[in-house]
């Protein structure tokens, strides 16, 4: 294993105090932190993330509206194998390939199926990004930060994309809803058909019980201790823990029998910041 923090964890800078906020860095800092990995975080200001990758030789992982290159983080680089990995999945699938010796984030044989529940997790929480609404950016550039991120979605300006009261109250139904599709796979069940009759409200009678064996479902999505797919889970979460106003958090904490902020609770253990 990594001795001495061989491993520098490129995260994005927030305002002070210095902390894990956007998703997918939440994916990284969980899974280093679960792994137990040394490891050191290295602040990166929104601005400066292009530079920095491009510096290192690491081309950007996704793509704007236009066509243009975006660069995003975490990355991390490891000076004990010369390796820079600047991707949220596949820092997973590295450290678990580079160190076999601490806890694996997958399971066996898990690799393609957590690749297709994490792009579906990123799908559904994104459409809900606009219940967010406190900026965690250093305010010495945030005007220059929200006008990148404008960019990102392909508008003039964000106060574009600023929702009225009737619209903001239909997304909290929707991500109620799709919060309670996911759920199911922490019960251990399936089936669609309540999505139809499901969307028209969120009255208590009309929230899908559980079957009787599977009420005692654990915490995490498969036994005891929680695999890379908790964490994707976990590391949205969070961001949206951070980024909604504290009453709205705690009505997302009260669905679903207050699941989701006991899996933030327990997923505590693995949040430090190093």
């Amino acid at each position: 294993m990594a001795t001495n923090a061989d491993i520098t964890f490129y995260d994005i800078a927030s305002a002070p105090p210095l902390k894990t906020f956007a998703p997918n860095p939440w994916k990284t800092r969980l899974a280093l932190n679960f792994k137990g990995i040394p490891y050191q975080t290295k602040w990166v200001q929104v601005l400066d993330i292009a530079a920095l990758r491009k510096g290192l030789g690491i081309p950007a992982n996704r793509t704007l509206p236009d066509g243009t290159p975006m660069h995003t983080l975490p990355m991390i680089e490891d000076a004990s194998t010369g390796k820079i990995v600047g991707d949220s999945f596949e820092i997973a699938l590295y450290l678990d390939d580079a160190y076999p010796d601490s806890p694996k984030l997958l399971r066996q044989h898990t690799a393609g199926l957590t690749a297709a529940f994490n792009a579906h997790m990123d799908e559904v929480f994104t459409k809900h990004l606009g219940l967010c609404t406190r900026a965690s950016f250093d305010p010495a550039t945030v005007e220059e930060v929200m006008a990148t991120f404008a960019k990102r979605f392909g508008v003039k300006s964000l106060a574009d994309m600023q929702l009225s009261d009737e619209q903001r109250e239909a997304m909290f139904v929707s991500f109620e809803v799709a919060l309670g599709e996911l759920s199911k796979a922490y019960h251990h069940t399936g089936g669609t058909a309540d999505r139809v009759w499901r969307t028209t409200g969120t009255a208590k009678e009309q929230s899908q019980q559980p079957p009787p064996n599977r009420q005692n479902a654990c915490v995490f999505l498969d036994g005891d201790e929680p695999a890379y797919a908790d964490f994707i889970v976990g590391a949205w979460l969070k961001h949206f823990e951070g980024g909604m106003d504290p009453k709205d958090w705690e009505r997302v904490c009260s669905w679903q029998d207050g699941r989701w902020g006991k899996l933030g609770t327990v997923l505590n253990r693995w949040s430090e910041m190093k």
